[in-house]
Order: structure tokens, then sequence, then C-alpha cells
């Protein structure tokens, strides 16, 4: 209920500063209420290297700046995810386990009008850092003896550049559909450890992500 009520009052502040003023608005300021990328790899394991919810809902927040038909643009997000592995038929040394996920991005970029005479229509291009954390624990095997928590840890850059549309909905008020292509590389450490053994084993692998994606901002002008 938290998660939904933050973004609504903020977007109800801003609304009331924003009938304060009559001038040109230069400052932008919402809440990403959705993004949703249908063709991005899932990885349904106890150490998921990415989260596998394809829709991640009321995520983020964005915060603009106009100059002319020119504007700045950054942006927060923060999500979390659960998997949990099933039971495999015929296979009687199959693992099962359930992790927990955390993912954060934080957005710099700019955006461009390139049609004077329709400002609604703008492109854009976002360099971003994501840190991703996943804990996990899985139990099971043959002997039923396996007990190991695994730990991912995960530093990484990417690009979102697409197409974007202001569709004004009520004075000040109004909804940014944006259609983009994502492009994220980052290495992982994964940390095994195993709780009979009290040993633990180290490596390395990389998430690379390449893949279309919309997200819908909610957005308040001041």
């Amino acid at each position: 209920m938290l998660k939904f009520t933050l973004p609504f009052a903020l977007l109800t502040a801003l609304s009331f500063a924003a009938s304060a003023q009559d001038q040109p608005r230069r400052f932008e300021a919402g809440v990403e209420l959705l993004n949703y990328s249908p063709f991005a790899k899932q990885t349904y394991n106890y150490a998921s290297s990415q989260l596998n919810n394809k829709a991640q809902w009321a995520s983020g927040a964005v915060f603009r700046y106009n100059l002319g038909r020119l504007g700045l643009r950054s942006g927060i997000s923060y999500t979390t995810g659960s998997d949990k592995t099933q039971e495999v038929n015929n296979c009687n040394d199959c693992p099962v386990g359930s992790s927990t996920a955390r993912d954060l991005r934080l957005r710099l970029g700019v955006q461009y009008a390139p049609i004077a005479k329709a400002p609604w229509l703008y492109v854009f291009s976002d360099f971003y850092y994501r840190r991703f954390v996943s804990e996990g624990n899985y139990t099971g095997g043959l002997c039923g003896c396996q007990d190991t928590d695994v730990t991912v840890k995960s530093n990484g850059f990417g690009n979102s550049t697409g197409i974007g549309f202001k569709v004004r909905t009520w004075k000040q008020f109004s909804l940014n559909p944006e259609v983009y292509y994502d492009v994220l590389r980052a290495p992982n450490t994964v940390n095994n450890s195993d709780r009979n053994l009290g040993t633990s084993q180290q490596y390395t692998t990389r998430t690379t992500q390449q893949a279309p994606a919309v997200r819908v901002n909610a957005i308040i002008s001041f």
C-alpha cells in the first residue's frame, strides 16, 4: 500500500505547486508508473542475475529541466523481486530453492523535440548505473544433503535510447509513454557458501541484455 501511496502523494503536492504558477514551466517531475520489457531474458533459478518480472509498477521517479526543445533528464528506480524453483519430475538430484533480489538504477540523459510544431514528440537517450544484489538458498540433491547460500552482486552500466510522447490530460499534468531499446552490460560476482561443509566458492559471470521496452511516466510541470 505504501508503494502506491507515496507516488500519488508526490503527484498531488506537485499539482498544487503547478496551479500557483502562470509562467511557462521549465521543471518537470513525476513517477515512473510502468516499465514493461516483454522480450527481456529471464532466468528462473536460485542465482538469477536479473529480475524475472517483465512489468514493474510505480518503481521510480523522474526529473527534467527544459531548455526550449532541448531538455536534461534524470531518474531513479528501485525494484525488488523473488524467485522460487519448483521440483523437477524425474530429477532426484536437482536442487530446489528461492532467492530475493534488489535492483537500483540511476539515470542521466538528454531529450530533444526534433519538430518545432510538435513539441509533444521527442527523442531521448539515457545512460544509467545499475546496482543488483540477489540472495538465496537451495537444498536437496540426490543425497538430500545440499544446503548452500548463494549471493550475487553486480555493478553495471547501460543505455536506453528511444522516442517519447507527451499526452496532456489536465492542466500541467501529462502522461509520457516512451518506447526505447535497452542495452546493459554488467559483471556479476557470485558467492556459494556450503553450510554443511563450511566452505565457500566465488566466481564471476556477466549479464548481457539487449531488448526493446516501454515505460509510462506521470508528469507534473511547474
